[in-house]
């Protein structure tokens, strides 16, 4: 039953990529879906330097990791586990990238070069596809094939469009002076558009996460509830659009459901045991909805897996099953038409 559910996830989400050409994964979750509390290795400091910034997996499961200390990406194709490439072409500290669905490679080279560099697939070299005034710590290609960069130095978010040759970039997110009202950002890392080209920006120094709504430059910020962030550098969002978040400063992942805003990894505090990150900037979930990491200060990509049995969702004819809370009933309905595993 748990294989074919598998087999019923991977079909459905081929079909919707080959429809959409999305090439980041954003799992369909149950509202108790569960990680586990203590993650595997996935790779160290030989593989990926000392405090590496960004990664990227495809939903070819290959994993990308931008090795900021000796300006290359190491490159784990198709859930190998160990490097199968590696690029460095003129990159000087890259900070972030981003994969599109036929596996070209934008890596910011804005420490020096002050551009962002792509590879073509199976390109041993690069050629510059935007140029700014400095680095970009988050990277994002939306689905009209705009090229956003965050540029953290610069208080701003810009865009480009890559069906034009010229260097043309609008401000999207930002003034370029730091602040913290509706129109400002201090410090943005990550950032996520959604289908609606809505951008999400992980305003790093404002302790906050700012939504742009389509062509607008006047933000709102996410309510957290109970959740206080503290230096967010990275925000996803999965298939229902529940936000996911790396809430650097307090060293833990926090993710979003119908109960609300909680820890779901490394919730113990800082340091470097299995269950605990230090300073940890970005991640992505894989295909099967666990979730990759980069743990910056612990020189490390820790990988936290979906428990299998936290979401006990039968894949059986129509069941209607009541979850209770101190605060939420929840009732599920189950189709026979659809097989659901993992909440998927």
């Amino acid at each position: 039953m748990i294989l074919f559910g598998y087999l019923n996830v991977w079909l459905f989400l081929s079909i919707v990529r080959q429809i959409t050409g999305v090439s980041y994964n954003q799992p369909k979750l149950c509202a108790n879906a569960t990680w586990s509390q203590t993650a595997i290795t996935f790779a160290n400091s030989t593989m990926v330097g000392t405090n590496p910034y960004g990664m990227f997996v495809n939903t070819n499961n290959s994993v990308y990791v931008a090795d900021r200390a000796n300006s290359r990406v190491q490159i784990w194709l198709n859930n190998s586990i160990i490097v199968t490439s590696t690029i460095s072409d003129g990159l000087n500290t890259p900070n972030s990238l981003f994969i599109t669905h036929n596996s070209d490679i934008y890596v910011d080279n804005g420490y020096a070069n002050y551009r962002v560099d792509k590879w073509g697939f199976n390109s041993t070299s690069s050629v510059p596809t935007m140029y700014m005034c400095g680095q970009c710590n988050g990277l994002f290609i939306d689905i009209n094939n705009m090229l956003y960069c965050s540029m953290y130095n610069y208080h701003e978010v810009v865009s480009k469009s890559l069906d034009t040759r010229l260097n043309i970039w609008n401000i999207v997110g930002g003034t370029g002076t730091a602040g913290s009202t509706s129109v400002t950002l201090n410090n943005p890392w990550g950032i996520f558009v959604d289908s609606n080209l809505n951008l999400y920006v992980a305003d790093y120094g404002n302790s906050r996460i700012q939504k742009f709504a389509s062509g607008q430059l006047n933000g709102t910020t996410i309510v957290t509830g109970a959740i206080a962030l503290l230096w967010p550098t990275s925000v996803i969002l999965d298939a229902d659009g529940y936000l996911f978040i790396i809430d650097n400063g307090n060293n833990r992942i926090v993710g979003s459901g119908s109960y609300g805003y909680r820890c779901i990894a490394a919730c113990s505090g800082y340091g470097s045991s299995p269950s605990q990150l230090y300073y940890p900037v970005g991640f992505s979930f894989d295909s099967y909805g666990n979730i990759f990491v980069v743990d910056q200060w612990n020189s490390r990509i820790q990988k936290f897996l979906l428990l299998p049995n936290s979401c006990n969702t039968p894949t059986v004819t129509t069941t209607t099953a009541a979850i209770n809370t101190t605060s939420v009933t929840q009732t599920t309905t189950v189709s026979t038409s659809v097989s659901y595993f993992n909440g998927k």
